[in-house]
């Protein structure tokens, strides 16, 4: 049972331990939390250990094999005999055929095991309730490494490392268009492009580029918390790495450039930063393409908000920095095309 706003907590913690409680209508749901999130942090650390032994005694029944070619069951030692047993369990993925064998042995790690699936289900419930407790929860010291350390809290550790609160610039080269752009919700590529398609969209007269939208349906497939599946989305732009840009100002030509292009299900956090902001190439699409929307986080609600739309001239002067051919010239037009 997820812990949300107005939920009481679930009562599933140790005699010795204190449990959290969140007031009913919390003015501060983030400082509510964090006790939470604290005693997740322990929990995956404890749980790190366990896989750890459990790595170990996959090993030593793996090297047993190996060596001898005959079962560990044969030999006197009561741990070589369990580590065999272990193994003939193969319909059990790891570590659960180790998790029974070692849980008599380490009983407070076992513990931790039993309550992860919950606590998880509480934290990521939380998560999405605001970005509050998501800037929260990526301040509790370890969090995020024990969550990037342990499978069972993939999606934790996605969360937790999505960027938020960022400054994004959006540079359309051809089009000498430059904005910068902040994010809340957004896990890859594929979201991204619908939420900037959406956002850039607009007045060129007021520095935006004018185009087709995302239908209201395929926007809030990408946006909303209550979305569709089977919803399809295509392409508006091209997304490009820093990379890409050649020496005369412009984005490669077709398939020439696909070295540098970001794929959908890619993760925000591989695209750069430079001084402070990550840095985003957009052209016209290649090809046409199209995807089915998914969404990572889809108890998120996402969204991108254009906080300044860059003058021209700031465009062509960050072009030029980085293009030694480049001469100023006059905007081709793109804006309106």
């Amino acid at each position: 049972m997820a812990i949300g706003l107005f939920s009481p907590p679930s009562n599933r913690f140790a005699a010795d331990e204190t449990p959290i409680t969140l007031p009913k209508a919390a003015t501060d749901l983030a400082f509510a939390a964090r006790p939470l999130f604290l005693r997740l942090t322990d929990v995956l650390n404890r749980v790190g250990q366990l896989l750890g032994e459990c790595r170990k005694m996959h090993d030593r029944a793996t090297r047993h094999e190996r060596a001898w070619g005959v079962p560990a069951l044969f030999f006197s030692d009561d741990s070589a005999q369990r580590e065999w047993r272990a193994k003939q369990a193969p319909a059990q993925e790891f570590p659960q055929p180790y998790i029974a064998l070692l849980s008599e042995a380490f009983p407070k790690l076992a513990d931790a095991w039993n309550r992860l699936p919950d606590l998880l289900d509480d934290a990521l419930a939380l998560l999405a309730e605001s970005p509050d407790v998501r800037r929260m929860a990526r301040a509790v010291p370890g969090l995020r490494a024990a969550a990037a350390s342990i499978p069972q809290a993939a999606e934790l550790a996605g969360v937790l490392a999505m960027p938020e609160e960022e400054v994004w610039l959006v540079i359309h080269p051809a089009a000498r268009a430059g904005y910068r752009v902040v994010l809340e919700g957004v896990a890859d590529i594929a979201q991204l492009h619908v939420l900037l398609s959406d956002a850039l969209t607009g007045d060129p007269s007021a520095g935006y580029l004018t185009g087709r939208r995302p239908t209201d349906e395929v926007f809030a497939a990408c946006s909303d918390t209550a979305w569709i599946e089977g919803v399809v989305a295509t392409a508006r732009f091209q997304f490009y790495r820093p990379e890409a840009l050649r020496p005369d100002g412009t984005l490669p030509e077709g398939f020439a450039g696909s070295d540098d292009w970001y794929w959908g299900t890619e993760s925000l956090g591989s695209i750069p930063q430079e001084k402070g902001e990550r840095i985003l190439l957009i052209g016209e699409p290649v090809l046409p393409k199209a995807w089915e929307v998914s969404r990572r986080f889809s108890r998120i609600a996402a969204r991108a908000d254009v906080v300044e739309v860059l003058p021209q001239a700031e465009v062509e002067r960050r072009l030029r920095e980085r293009c030694p051919e480049l001469r100023a010239e006059p905007s081709r037009a793109m804006r309106a095309a």
